[in-house]
């Protein structure tokens, strides 16, 4: 599998947010649809807070 085609495919269809925001679930999210837990560093961080590019790629492998 590519990986790279895969999240670049999954940023198309679901989009991607480069800060921190409440999904459906009123959850906090960053990224591609990547549920924030209390050992990621955006942990407790407001809504609106930034995140890079790199921070979504490397959440991303770590959901795959």
């Amino acid at each position: 599998m590519d990986i790279e085609k895969l999240r670049d495919q999954l940023k198309i269809d679901e989009g991607c947010v480069n800060s921190v925001y409440l999904d459906h679930l009123n959850l906090p999210t960053v990224g591609i649809g990547h549920l924030v837990t209390e050992w990621d560093d955006e942990y407790g961080k407001p809504v609106g807070t930034p995140i890079t590019d790199e921070r979504v790629n490397e959440l991303f492998a770590k959901d795959i």
